[in-house]
């Protein structure tokens, strides 16, 4: 066919060479790629590329720049930042062109069965997915536009020492990072590029420890410390380096232990400031129990939590059960490379509190160690926030049904409550409140169903608290179940033995203490009724029932014992009248002055007191002074009036001048067997540091006997003075000897003299009858020694002398010496008996006026008693024998011639005369006068007089014999038969 065209010809043959060629290059690409790949020349090919590292086993190639691999190894060898992706299976597209210009550009991988993922010193080994997509990998830069990782089972291990970070790891990501030059770029300088250029989007969930994913964002907090495993959980964007808002990360474990370390809560400026914490370890507090942690971004933080429930808070032991604590913290969300880690913390925690003396570290070294110490259990609340490892805000609450605590020695028991506050200045404020509290002191119950408040304020660092700490302690309607127990105090004010007892009763008290780490100061509010107390060496020497109030004004009180000011103390005291038991007797007393100090520390307990005061008020008890008196000169003082006492003392010694003085309405002073009752002044002073006096000063008294009920004496004047030398020793023990007394009645009225029928034998047949006295008398006692001066006049005094009335004036003067005042005797030498004026009083009228008579007394001893007992020598002389001879004998009141005859002028004589209870005896009287000689015993007793007399008148002699009064004269040899009576009755 030779028409047909040549070229139409050709056209199929080229087709056929060209399909022919296609063929046999596709078959050559085909058998070479897989040549290439599977003979590990392509691998080293590419891994001769500048840090980069390719291996793989099997391989073919779909066409050219893709390959399906086996057991992948792709690796960015780099000391910054190492990166390397194991996988099982892999499609892999590289780009030729970059290949042929050296460099590595991964247009797309797609791995599955990922052994391991590293990036760093972290490795992921998971099952799971890998796709990258236009990654460059070189030394030079790193760029991943898109990453998308979806993995499970995965592990997340730490090379450096192969820990085990995360296990069973479900992850899906996806991540975007733009290109970064990372050549000769510093570690932390390619981390800042690597941040800011990383973007990504992930869903986790795993079982990991809390140490390992969230102490890394916590190392700025040294003092806390997380532990613990559980379920993690998160949504996490990323973008240019910063989580987004929403990115959350949870790990929910079912034990989780928090610990806080108090030695590393410190200020970063210095490690010399600490927190209040125990000096010796372990300053640890854990809490264990199910929580979860959490971080997430908020409103531009990044926020950190924790929350546990049924926890165990514990720091050597469990201090707290079934709580709930929150621990959270927060951070500026900036690029992760540029956050600033957390300084500061917020802490809550609510539960059940087991051991309150878990807070005594914090309380307990305040007031100079003796600090509050807690016991007890209940339900605390408690929030503290830290800044710069510093306890920046805190508060603190705890209902406790038992709570004990303990302050200074004071324990309180009761149900109550703690409330505490830690403010911005750096100062712990605490309220501890008790309801139907207990107050001890020393294991002795001071109060009862008391309402009590203690509030504390301290400065958070402990160097500063040891000298700013402050506290108040209040407390109301509070009982004293038994204010017997309060005497232990008064023994440290009052001398031993304390003359006021505390037995028994009950009262009621209110009062405020405020402390510092130094001192106290407050008032004291305490109020009794029917008060058993007891007074000693008083006249209410048994049982008193009274009412008092105290109120007791504490100024200043040093908590060492060396000073105390209680200026202002108020003493309110009611004691019922003896005689009349429906009124009421009351003392105040008030202390102007009263401060106090002792040399030593308040372990020098022993130490004694000074101090200085003053006293005023009115006392219904002057029975207080009796135990500086001595009871052997029988001194007693009672009454009242208003007191007014100022001095000092040192060493417990009082210091001159100490005075003490006392204007009585009613003053009582007992000495010896009397009492002088009157209005007056009481002084005691102390002029020397040994020399002491008791005065005091009645005006106008009454004067009566201790056991004698009839009309009291009056008087003017009267004076008493005790005083000694030996003050020091007195306060020891108020020996007699010690004492010297002196006593004065200068004017004193009697206005019935009958009252000395007394001291008279009763029925000797002396008898006073009426009339009116003065007495005057002074005493010296000194120790058991007596002496005395008693002058007593009587005018117009009538007397009987058995059957016979006589009047006259009386002048009896005694003067007492060498007394011993245990037995009542004196030597009454030099004193005398005087009758002045005397006449007889008969039917017939006034009968020898005039008389007068004067007995002294030698060689006298006198027993005071009642009646007395006296015998003495008697020098006699009377005006003459008249009155005597009619006296004794009737004859001669009927015989004008026998009285004229025996009645001589100018007589003198002496006798014996012994006084007892029963009888009158004057013996060995022998009187002379003139022609006169008269010699005479007679007795008076039973209301008549026994005895003889012998007369010599000049010539003339007589006998005469009394028996029961009755006279028989004797006018043979009178003489002879006077002597041999006188003989008879010698034995």
């Amino acid at each position: 066919m030779p028409n047909e065209n040549p070229r139409s010809k050709r056209l199929p043959r080229v087709l056929i060479i060209l399909l022919l060629s296609a063929l046999v290059a596709t078959l050559v690409w085909v058998g070479g790629s897989t040549w290439l790949l599977n003979s590990q020349w392509l691998p080293e090919r590419l891994s001769q590329i500048e840090g980069v590292d390719v291996r793989w086993t099997n391989a073919n190639s779909l066409h050219p720049g893709r390959w399906e691999v086996e057991n992948l190894y792709l690796a960015r060898e780099d000391d910054s930042l190492p990166i390397s992706v194991e996988a099982q299976q892999a499609t892999l597209s590289l780009s030729l062109l970059a290949l042929l210009r050296g460099e590595l550009h991964i247009q797309a991988l797609d791995a599955n069965g990922i052994r391991r993922l590293t990036v760093g010193d972290i490795a992921l080994e998971a099952q799971g997915q890998l796709q990258v997509k236009d990654t460059q990998l070189s030394r030079a830069a790193l760029a991943v536009p898109s990453v998308s990782l979806d993995i499970s089972q995965g592990r997340l291990i730490r090379l450096s020492d192969q820990a085990s970070l995360v296990q069973d790891i479900q992850l899906r990501a996806d991540a975007s990072l733009e290109s970064v030059t990372t050549a000769q770029i510093p570690r932390e300088e390619l981390t800042a590029e690597l941040l800011s250029a990383l973007s990504a989007q992930l869903t986790i969930e795993a079982q990991a420890d809390a140490w390992d994913v969230f102490m890394p964002y916590l190392e700025a907090l040294p003092w806390l410390t997380l532990d613990g495993h559980g379920n993690l959980t998160g949504e996490l964007n990323l973008s240019d380096g910063e989580l987004q808002h929403g990115s959350v990360l949870t790990l929910n474990a079912p034990e989780l232990r928090l610990s806080v370390n108090e030695q590393r809560l410190r200020p970063r400026e210095t490690d010399n400031l600490r927190w209040l914490i125990a000096e010796a370890p372990p300053p640890l507090h854990t809490a264990v129990g199910e929580g979860a942690v959490r971080l997430a971004v908020e409103n531009d933080e990044l926020n950190f939590s924790t929350q546990l429930i049924d926890v165990v808070l514990a720091d050597t032991h469990p201090y707290a059960t079934n709580t709930q604590l929150r621990l959270a913290t927060s951070m500026p969300n900036q690029r992760l490379d540029q956050l600033d880690l957390p300084t500061g913390a917020s802490l809550e925690l609510k539960g059940d509190v087991t051991r309150l003396d878990m807070l005594d570290r914090y309380l307990a070294h305040t007031f100079d160690g003796q600090g509050v110490r807690l016991a007890g259990n209940g339900q605390i609340e408690a929030s503290v926030t830290l800044r710069d490892a510093k306890p920046y805000h805190a508060s603190l609450a705890i209902q406790a049904p038992t709570l004990a605590a303990n302050l200074l020695d004071f324990t309180a028991q009761g149900s109550g409550s703690l409330a505490a506050q830690l403010s911005n200045e750096e100062a712990i404020d605490a309220t501890l409140t008790f309801t139907d509290a207990t107050l001890s002191h020393h294991q002795r119950t001071l109060m009862a169903d008391a309402a009590i408040t203690l509030n504390a304020s301290s400065p958070l660092d402990p160097t500063l608290a040891q000298g700013n700490a402050t506290a108040r302690l209040t407390w109301q309607s509070a009982r004293l179940p038994d204010i017997s127990v309060l005497q232990t105090y008064l023994k440290a004010a009052l001398p031993d033995p304390a003359p006021l007892q505390l037995l028994s009763g009950q009262a009621t008290s209110s009062g405020r203490l405020d402390f510092t780490t130094e001192q106290t100061q407050g008032e004291i509010l305490l109020e009794g009724e029917q008060l058993a107390t007891r007074w000693q060496h008083t006249e209410q020497n048994g049982v008193l029932e009274s009412n008092a109030q105290l109120r007791l004004a504490i100024r200043q009180a040093a908590l060492d014992g060396t000073r105390l000011d209680i200026s202002g103390s108020r003493l309110r005291w009611q004691v019922a009248d003896r005689h009349a038991t429906s009124e009421q007797l009351e003392s105040i007393l008030v202390l102007n002055d009263g401060r106090f100090q002792r040399n030593g520390s308040n372990s020098d307990g022993d130490k004694p007191l000074s101090g200085e005061f003053s006293l005023e008020g009115s006392v219904q008890r002057l029975g207080f002074l009796n135990i500086f008196l001595p009871d052997a000169h029988g001194l007693a003082l009672s009454g009242n009036g208003q007191l007014f006492a100022q001095g000092a003392f040192r060493d417990d010694r009082l210091l001159a001048p100490t005075r003490l003085r006392v204007n009585a309405n009613q003053l009582e002073v007992a000495f010896l067997d009397y009492i002088a009752t009157g209005r007056g002044e009481l002084t005691a002073q102390l002029d020397t540091s040994e020399q002491a006096r008791l005065s005091l000063g009645i005006p106008h008294f009454a004067l009566m006997r201790q056991d004698d009920d009839r009309p009291h004496l009056e008087g003017r004047h009267f004076a008493l003075t005790t005083e000694t030398a030996r003050f020091s020793d007195v306060l020891e023990s108020p020996e007699p000897d010690l004492f010297t007394t002196r006593i004065a009645l200068p004017i004193t009225e009697v206005p019935d003299f009958t009252r000395y029928n007394r001291y008279l034998p009763e029925d000797a047949g002396v008898t006073l009858l009426g009339g009116q006295a003065s007495l005057t008398s002074e005493w010296l006692l000194d120790g058991l020694t007596a002496q005395g001066d008693i002058t007593l006049r009587a005018f117009g005094a009538e007397l009987a002398l058995l059957d016979q009335q006589l009047k006259g004036d009386v002048e009896l003067h005694l003067r007492l010496t060498e007394g011993d005042l245990e037995t009542r005797r004196f030597n009454a030498n030099d004193s005398f008996l005087r009758l002045e004026n005397v006449f007889r009083q008969s039917l017939e009228g006034a009968q020898d006026a005039g008389w007068w008579v004067q007995l002294s007394m030698d060689e006298a001893q006198l027993e005071w008693g009642d009646p007395i007992r006296l015998t003495s020598q008697l020098r006699l002389g009377m005006r003459d024998t008249g009155l005597l001879a009619r006296l004794f004998l009737a004859r001669a009141r009927q015989s004008d011639w026998l009285g004229r005859l025996l009645n001589v002028h100018g007589i003198n004589g002496n006798a014996q005369l012994q006084i007892n209870g029963e009888r009158i005896r004057l013996h060995n009287l022998t009187l002379t006068g003139g022609p006169l000689l008269l010699l005479s015993d007679v007795t008076l007793s039973d209301k008549s007089a026994n005895g003889a007399l012998y007369a010599h008148l000049g010539a003339l002699g007589i006998g005469v014999e009394l028996i029961d009064s009755e006279p028989t004269l004797k006018v043979v040899q009178p003489r002879r038969w006077f002597d041999r009576w006188r003989e008879a009755r010698a034995f």
